[in-house]
């Protein structure tokens, strides 16, 4: 990875970025400041500006932790930086609220931040190492299921395209506020699966969720010739695996076929 090249910005900015990602048995996961050239023991990553798609694996065997950082940096809009904290065989989630109005690369299963925010990144994989054992799950994910929730009563939203912009757009009427919902249930879905949550209440919670968007996509007007729409299909994929292996399948058929159950 050395020989990589690295961003024009990473080339006039580089000296602002001196705290890296340290463990030790005595004081755990932390951040201090680590000369280049030098590689303590304690030294698990060093902030990087390398051009184009990253990604390194830190484990913690002690701890029964793996990190996985992934960055992409230099390629405007499509530019990313986040990392995936695994406990065990369990992904540990991210419920920000903020993330959920944003469009590309902020997803419940990754701890996301703005390109080249290392201090951040390196403080929210701390948090998150250090609650990995703690079971928080429920409060912060019915925050952000509620907050699904009432997205889909919307006639407008204001989304950012990533995680960095300050300004928003504005998504108008009901077609775009239910597509838009739906990539976020997806999302969250997937994170729920991999992250093999069992919670009664978070699962009773994404229950009632999922058939408000049911409800919410059968009264659409459709455009069949608008490609956007086949996404919706793809959604209510992931509502129907979600409802079937949680004894809902049943009801999931009596609500798109209109039938008493």
């Amino acid at each position: 990875m050395a020989t990589r090249k690295t961003t024009r910005y990473w080339k006039e900015n580089k000296g602002q970025y001196t705290k890296c990602l340290c463990y030790s048995d005595k004081s755990g996961l932390y951040t201090d400041k680590v000369p280049e050239g030098s590689n303590p023991e304690e030294l698990l990553y060093r902030p990087h500006g390398y051009t184009g798609y990253v990604i390194n694996k830190i484990r913690i065997p002690d701890r029964n932790i793996e990190i996985t950082i992934l960055t992409n940096f230099g390629y405007g809009s499509a530019s990313y930086h986040s990392a995936a904290v695994q406990f065990g065989n369990r992904r540990i989630l991210d419920f920000e609220l903020s993330k959920l109005y944003v469009l590309n690369n902020c997803s419940v299963s990754t701890l996301d931040v703005p390109t080249y925010s290392w201090d951040l990144l390196f403080e929210k994989i701390i948090i998150a190492c250090n609650n990995a054992s703690v079971d928080n799950l429920t409060t912060s994910a019915i925050a952000y299921i509620d907050e699904l929730s009432d997205m889909l009563d919307k006639d407008e939203i204001y989304i950012k395209g990533e995680i960095d912009k300050e300004n928003t757009t504005r998504w108008d009427g009901t077609f775009l506020v239910t597509l838009f919902a739906g990539k976020k249930i997806f999302d969250m879905l997937k994170g729920l699966e991999i992250a093999k949550v069992s919670d009664p209440t978070v699962l009773k919670y994404i229950m009632n969720l999922c058939r408000k968007y049911i409800m919410k996509v059968k009264n659409l007007s459709l455009d069949f010739e608008d490609s956007r729409t086949s996404q919706l299909s793809e959604y209510l994929l992931s509502v129907h695996k979600f409802m079937c292996a949680n004894e809902g399948g049943i009801e999931y058929l009596s609500m798109i076929l209109d039938k008493e159950v």
